[in-house]
């Protein structure tokens, strides 16, 4: 017999593929259920709407996001090398299902409440990144003085090519590696503006 932890972790698990795939508007909880192979009851008694499923989904994986950057950047001293490891991260994840859900298109589908959790889920990345590009002024090793300003470009940048990529994915465009390529080229000519 299964454990609740891990008939929890399965529809978790079943549910990012799913909203990965269709989107949220387009899976239902039928549609979990069936994914998952378990009765309604069973979804029900872990889980009391489809929203709570997402919003488990979203936090628990963008926490695993969250831990491998700390990781990876915990071990790089300089601030431009962690804006380029950064980078690179942002990039080569490209292919985890967390990243092919967009919670913007549903933002309004969502309760107040939800809504808060999933901007602070996502603003993890700007708190990071902000403090990276401050360290950065600290030490004199860059131009500018705003460390507001260069995160927004930078992430904002970032996304632009992210997204490019995740559509050449979606379309079963062969260019994906040349496109992934073009972000590292992006990466490098944005950090080698801003050095001193």
């Amino acid at each position: 017999m299964k454990s609740a932890r891990n008939t929890k972790q399965e529809i978790v698990n079943a549910s990012l593929e799913l909203f990965a795939s269709k989107g949220y508007g387009g899976t239902s909880m039928n549609d979990i259920i069936s994914a998952v192979g378990i009765s309604k009851g069973s979804v029900y008694w872990h889980f009391k709407s489809k929203e709570e499923i997402f919003m488990q989904v979203i936090t628990e994986n963008y926490a695993e996001w969250i831990d491998l950057l700390n990781r990876e950047l915990a071990v790089i001293d300089n601030p431009i090398d962690k804006l380029r490891k950064y980078g690179e991260l942002f990039i080569a994840t490209i292919d985890m299902p967390v990243w092919r859900i967009s919670p913007e298109t549903y933002w309004n589908e969502f309760s107040a409440e939800n809504r808060e959790i999933l901007d602070a889920c996502f603003s993890q990345d700007d708190i990071i990144i902000r403090q990276i590009f401050q360290d950065a002024i600290d030490r004199d090793l860059i131009i500018g003085d705003n460390s507001e300003k260069l995160m927004w470009i930078y992430i904002s940048s970032l996304e632009g090519m992210f997204e490019k990529i995740i559509l050449s994915y979606k379309n079963h465009d062969h260019n994906c590696e040349t496109l992934e390529q073009y972000a590292a080229s992006g990466i490098e000519l944005f950090l080698s503006t801003i050095q001193k």
